[in-house]
């Protein structure tokens, strides 16, 4: 009974973008988002999922995904190898995280990881159903941004003969870069990393609009 009240509450808080969605404790957001069967509207090769309203693709990879919502930007990746190998997760709970704590849903393995970052910026890491999602934001967005990554990430639907294809062609980005979604998160996230970058190109077109108008 409890499930179906929380249920009926964060289907309204999606709907009429109630502010009260920040009451919610995480665990209330996992426990009950995690319930929700949506249909997927995003399709892509090897797999597809449900990309909630207001969200937008601005660039993606073969396994990768960049997705924005005004100023925050969700990075999604696929481990398309630990699905086929049916991987499981070796998370270990970080006492030193804002929040930090597995995920078991369905015998699909995950976790949610918070962190206080520089800027007073919160970093978003939460894996399950063979993907991730990193997002850094202001205090007052987390609650947001765990339903949208949670909708992401339970909804995505794989294709083994789509996924066992790529991998034998190896016509994935994992040439370039491998990386596994079951390793506990590190300090330095591919989000800060990506975040980096963006904060250096904007510096360098301050400098040279700068050197311009001189």
């Amino acid at each position: 009974m409890k499930k179906k009240i929380l249920l009926l509450l964060i289907l309204s808080i999606t709907l009429t973008g109630c502010t009260k969605v920040a009451n919610l404790s995480y665990d209330e957001i996992i426990n009950t988002v995690i319930n929700n069967n949506k249909d997927a509207n995003i399709y892509r090769k090897g797999y597809k999922f449900y990309l909630p309203n207001g969200l937008q693709i601005s660039s993606a990879g073969s396994n990768y995904i960049i997705i924005t919502s005004e100023n925050v930007n969700y990075y999604l990746y696929v481990d398309f190898v630990s699905y086929m190998a049916n991987s499981k997760s070796n998370y270990k709970i970080n006492e030193n995280a804002i929040y930090s704590n597995t995920i078991n849903y369905n015998n699909i393995e995950g976790y949610l990881e918070i962190n206080l970052k520089e800027n007073n910026k919160y970093l978003i890491e939460i894996m399950y159903n063979y993907a991730k999602i990193e997002v850094m934001v202001d205090n007052d967005q987390i609650n947001r941004t765990l339903i949208n990554a949670i909708n992401i990430l339970k909804s995505i639907k794989y294709n083994a003969t789509i996924i066992e294809k790529l991998l034998a062609d190896d016509e994935l980005d994992y040439t370039e870069e491998k990386f596994d979604i079951f390793e506990n998160s590190t300090d330095k996230s591919d989000v800060l990393t990506h975040e980096d970058e963006i904060n250096k190109e904007s510096e360098e077109n301050v400098i040279k609009d700068t050197d311009f108008l001189n």
